[in-house]
């Protein structure tokens, strides 16, 4: 009796060991596997809480010329569009003049003087600058992007510019145009913008105002016509201050 009913226990105590071991194995082969997923999120979510703080809240526009234009690129934020740096030369053969535009300020500035934007879904900000950095010339620039129907952006860049002290003195102008590119941010100035508080030391915090919506390929000319003819009565001051001295 007791030969007869020990198989059946034992075949009951192996089936219920053989169950265990099946669902041990499943539940070990689920826990690796979630052990794995965790691995891979969380070195997915250290890799992108890094990238994300080497450029959290910047975006970079890469400005791009042929052989006249503007080379170099302006960093701005991606909440409220304003411009947190710039650093880029202009180039204009055709004028004959050539500068570097960088936040400096000592003898004179680089100075940001306005803003606006015309993509309200994020897009590079316009921007006028005041040089007279170096005390040897007064440059007014003023840029402007546009849209096409393909989706890129392009600018136009106005400028006029006042060398007093060259002899004899010259008064240069024009317009430079050429592509942009969404470039990548360095670390290390994200770091830097951060501890100056999001903005280059010498770079105002200007929110651009909303203009628009630009049209494809169009470029508001007279915003530009507006700021030279505002850059030419600050020019013809310098030199009446000039020529009192």
């Amino acid at each position: 009796m007791c030969i007869a009913v020990r198989p059946r226990v034992l075949f009951w105590q192996d089936r219920n060991q053989l169950v265990c071991n099946l669902l041990s194995k499943q539940c070990c082969t689920l826990l690796n596997w979630d052990l794995t997923m965790i691995k891979k999120i969380i070195a997915f979510a250290a890799a992108t809480l890094f990238s994300l703080n080497a450029s959290a809240g910047y975006i970079q526009y890469n400005l791009h010329a042929g052989q006249n234009g503007l080379d170099g690129f302006i960093v701005q934020h991606d909440t409220d569009q304003s411009i947190a740096f710039f650093s880029f030369n202009l180039s204009d053969s055709v004028g004959g003049y050539g500068q570097q535009f960088y936040p400096f300020d000592s003898e004179g500035a680089v100075l940001l003087t306005s803003a606006s934007n015309a993509f309200p879904d994020g897009g590079p900000t316009n921007f006028t600058i005041d040089d007279d950095f170096g005390g040897d010339h007064q440059t007014y620039l003023s840029v402007v992007f546009s849209q096409g129907a393909d989706g890129l952006f392009t600018y136009s860049a106005s400028y006029m510019a006042d060398l007093y002290v060259d002899v004899p003195p010259r008064l240069l102008s024009g317009t430079v145009s050429g592509m942009v590119t969404i470039g990548e941010l360095d670390p290390d100035l994200a770091l830097a913008l951060d501890e100056q508080g999001g903005y280059w030391n010498g770079v105002p915090h200007i929110v651009p105002t909303a203009v628009g919506p630009d049209l494809p390929g169009e470029v508001p000319e007279p915003a530009s016509l507006a700021l030279l003819a505002l850059g030419a009565a600050g020019l013809a001051g310098v030199r009446r201050r000039n020529s009192a001295r």
